[in-house]
């Protein structure tokens, strides 16, 4: 159904108008090893990579890399400071923020690239607490909790300005040990000596880094990794494998715990199975 000239007059468009290309932004967390730069180098490009997390080189010395990685992709790698680096004091928060305008800055003129496809930061929970370290010196500490107003702020609008750049967008988180409160019998939380919940590990892992992640990005994604192992029944060595597994997916939620394995455990693939309306060509390839 045609919509009525008057809407386009005042600047508003039907939606197979509001961009040339699909985009996505994908988040991503695993263990080491589990193949999440290399999920980031199977994107279309050219891209750019700006690097956070140390395991870069092992990727880099991997004799035998799979055939989805791709050669046109560049790479700006920040030495980010730790928490223990610097005091809270007003010059270690200057140190600290020195840093995070680099790495923003430089996050910033890969967004306005027109040359680049894809970007990704490669350990975005370094970021997520680089950038808490240049607002307020620390990690812990820091009351009352209105104090991270801003900086909750300032990272949604960081995240915002990559969709709006309409690239592809992929940032790589590690993972921790999921907690959960500790109750007694009566369902009250336990307290301990600080007067703070008692918890306790779940067993299961969660992403660590920005925590408001799961309302702004259109795809959460699991990086995964099976050992090699001897197949009684088939009588066989199986070789280790890395697979990826969907956490969330706003376009079909009906895809959450669906994995892809082996030569299945790429960018292409996942945006496959998600989007099926679109080509490969769509996305740049």
């Amino acid at each position: 159904m045609a919509l009525p000239l008057s809407f386009a007059k005042d600047g508003f468009l039907p939606a197979d108008k509001l961009r040339k290309r699909p985009r996505v932004m994908i988040v991503s967390d695993g263990d080491d090893n589990t193949g999440k730069t290399e999920f980031i180098l199977s994107a279309p490009g050219p891209g750019i990579v700006l690097c956070l997390d140390r395991g870069y080189d092992a990727m880099l010395d991997n004799p035998n890399p799979p055939p989805t990685r791709r050669d046109d992709f560049a790479f700006k790698v920040f030495q980010a400071p730790k928490a223990t680096q610097h005091s809270a004091s007003q010059q270690g928060i200057a140190a600290y923020g020195a840093v995070w305008s680099s790495f923003y800055g430089a996050f910033r003129a890969a967004l306005d690239n027109t040359d680049a496809r894809t970007v990704a930061i490669d350990g975005d929970a370094d970021s997520w607490e680089l950038q808490r370290l240049a607002e307020h010196g620390k990690l812990t500490g820091v009351y009352p909790e209105t104090k991270f107003t801003d900086v909750y702020a300032a990272r949604r609008v960081m995240i915002n300005r990559a969709w709006d750049s309409g690239k592809i967008i992929i940032s790589t988180n590690r993972v921790g040990n999921e907690y959960r409160v500790i109750r007694d019998k009566d369902g009250h939380v336990v307290m301990d000596e600080k007067n703070q919940p008692k918890k306790e590990k779940t067993g299961e892992k969660t992403r660590q880094g920005y925590p408001d992640a799961n309302y702004l990005y259109q795809v959460q994604i699991r990086h995964l990794f099976a050992p090699s192992s001897y197949n009684q029944t088939l009588k066989k060595q199986i070789p280790m494998r890395w697979g990826l597994r969907i956490l969330k997916c706003k376009a079909n939620m009906e895809l959450v715990g669906t994995e892809l394995w082996g030569a299945e455990c790429n960018f292409a693939s996942l945006v496959e199975l998600i989007y099926p309306q679109y080509s490969l060509a769509d996305w740049g390839y």
